[in-house]
């Protein structure tokens, strides 16, 4: 009888153990929901067939679009991409190209992406790792591009600040793009 009730007992914990986690996840996805701007820098890289493409860019995102400007490599620095909704426009030294609708994950609208998918994203798991030497709460999020196709998005949250400091976007299970973030500024309504 001894040893089924610390059966019993061992199960009850091992099952509270389980929302370990939760409410934090919880409270950043209703963090990120509400924010009104996001001002991120950081270098995205993406993972081509047979390459791979480093860029760092400067993002700020607010009123429903993202402004995104290559700051590195020098050759392409000073291009901006402007994300509101589908739309696509491209702008450099004042000159402004409107490039259609974009249906793709790309490092112009990444930044937005990254923020859509915390606030809205399905959580499909979360859990504790390391990353440079900080303590990381790893979520999974579960979403959908434009174009209907499903993408998994990784973050990385600094758990200090809730920052996210390193994201993954993979489609078809392979990593298309990854996020290191630089800096990192949000502001949201008061609650």
């Amino acid at each position: 009888m001894k040893k089924a009730a610390g059966m019993i007992l061992m199960l009850l914990l091992l099952l509270c153990g389980c929302g370990d986690g939760k409410d934090e996840v919880d409270t950043i996805q209703s963090r990120y929901a509400a924010a009104e701007c996001v001002r991120i820098e950081a270098e995205v890289t993406c993972h081509l067939a047979g390459e791979s493409r480093s860029f760092t860019v400067q993002s700020i995102c607010e009123d429903g679009g993202a402004t995104t400007t290559v700051l590195a490599p020098e050759e392409i620095a000073g291009i901006s991409a402007t994300v509101t909704g589908d739309e696509l426009l491209i702008t450099y030294d004042s000159a402004a190209l409107a490039a259609g609708q974009l249906t793709v994950l790309s490092p112009a609208n990444c930044a937005a992406y990254l923020l859509r998918a915390v606030a809205e994203g399905y959580v499909l798991e979360h859990g504790e790792e390391s990353i440079d030497g900080m303590d990381c709460l790893r979520v999974a999020f579960d979403t959908t591009a434009a174009d209907e196709e499903k993408i998994l998005c990784t973050v990385w949250f600094e758990r200090a600040t809730q920052t996210p400091c390193y994201a993954e976007f993979a489609r078809d299970g392979a990593v298309r793009l990854t996020v290191r973030t630089l800096s990192f500024e949000m502001t949201g309504k008061e609650e």
